[in-house]
Formats: structure tokens, sequence, C-alpha cells
């Protein structure tokens, strides 16, 4: 049997058991308290890692932070976290209209940021405190877009604000993906979703790396600790080779 056609059979066994995951958690409806959509989202983001044949390593543990920061591949970045403990995640607004995934995003209690409307930010602000204060980690992505992964880029300092005025516990992480046939799995620059994704169902093999470093409070203005946490992640980054 020809590389193409193992591939080929590869690709339509792991859409299938994935569509299978996103109809499960369709007919799975959470209750609307934050606590139950982020143990939904916990919940079927295990199923995705499992349905898309990912090799998840995890070093490290975010302990009891109220926050998760760190670097942004794509949207196998909010499945492969999702699947390690209830959290809720900060996403463009865009996110919300992706096949499949969008669906699975609003319905785990994703916090959407539109750039374009001006009260945005207060707005996505509030929505961090409630999560938090009912017990639900919040994780986002302070590069602002994805990445190759090859780097970190910078960290746009608002969305630290709420770290900063209520003194949050923050758990960095560094994330890293490599597959074995050369398909590139951080989605990024002008990708189109929904070819990326087709191409990398017919993976050999995926593998996320994505190590936590130890959680601290926060201390000092937005900006100084954009740039503090940034350098966590970097050295998070760099001591994954």
């Amino acid at each position: 049997m020809t590389t193409r056609i193992v591939n080929g059979l590869k690709r339509s066994q792991r859409l299938g058991s994935f569509a299978a995951v996103c109809m499960g958690a369709g007919l799975d409806r959470p209750r609307s308290d934050d606590s139950c959509r982020a143990t939904w989202m916990h919940r079927h983001a295990r199923g995705a890692v499992r349905a898309l044949g990912m090799d998840l390593r995890v070093t490290g543990h975010p302990g009891d932070a109220q926050a998760w920061v760190g670097n942004h591949l794509g949207y196998l970045d909010v499945i492969g976290l999702g699947s390690v403990a209830p959290v809720a995640f900060v996403a463009r607004a865009d996110v919300a209209g992706w096949p499949l995934l969008g669906g699975l995003a609003t319905r785990g209690g994703t916090i959407y940021v539109d750039r374009g409307r001006r009260m945005a930010v207060g707005e996505v602000v509030d929505q961090m405190k409630q999560r938090a204060g009912n017990g639900v980690p919040v994780v986002f992505f302070p590069e602002g877009t994805s990445s190759s992964g090859e780097g970190v880029l910078p960290f746009h300092a608002p969305l630290f604000g709420p770290l900063v005025e209520m003194r949050w516990k923050v758990a960095p992480f560094a994330i890293r993906m490599e597959t074995s046939d050369g398909v590139d799995a951080a989605y990024w620059g002008d990708m189109t979703f929904g070819p990326h994704f087709l191409r990398l169902m017919g993976h050999r093999r995926l593998v996320m790396h994505l190590r936590f470093g130890e959680p601290a409070w926060i201390e000092g203005g937005r900006k100084e600790v954009a740039a503090a946490w940034r350098e966590r992640v970097v050295a998070l980054h760099a001591a994954m080779g």
C-alpha cells in the first residue's frame, strides 16, 4: 500500500473520529455556569486529542494559578491546553465562526475579543475576572497572534491588566509542535483553516510539547509584567530545544 493511500486512510479515520467528538460535544450540552463549561471543554478536548492522534507531552504543572500565559501556535493549542485541566480561553472573535472548533470553543466558555469595538478590552477583562473568581483559570496568548513556533513574539500589555490589578498567581507555559513528515502543525500567517486542517489530519506523527514553569504572583505594572513574563516563556521555549 502506497504512502499516499495510507495517509489518505489515516486522514479519513481521524476526520471521522474528530467529527464524532464534535457530534458528541454537541449533544452533551453544558450548564451555563463557568465551572461546568470549563469541565465540559476539558472532557471534549481530551477526546479531540485522541481523535486527532496527537501525542501530548506535558512537563511541569500550572498548580493553582489563576491564569496561564504562553506562546501561541494555532488552534491545536486550545485542544492541548484544554485537555490538561478545566480552563477558559481568551480568543479572537472570528474563532467563534470556525467549523467544528468554533462551536466547541463557544460552549466551553471562551472569552472573545472583538478588536473592532472600542470597549472590547474592558469587557474581556471583566469576563476574565469572573472566570477566575469562579475558580476557572484563564488562558491567554499575549503575542496577540499565532506564529511558526521558531521563537516567541513580543507580548502585548493590555490583557495583563486584570493580572496586575488583582495580583493573580500566573503559570507560564511554552508550546512546541513537531511532525515526522514535514506537515506544518502551527497555524499562522495567511494560512486558511480548512486546507491546513485537512493536510494535518494526514500526519504520520504529531507531537505537542507543553512545558509549564513555576507559578508566581504578579508584581509590577502592565508593561513591566508583560516583558518579565515573556522572558519566562522564552526560557521555557528554549529549554525544549
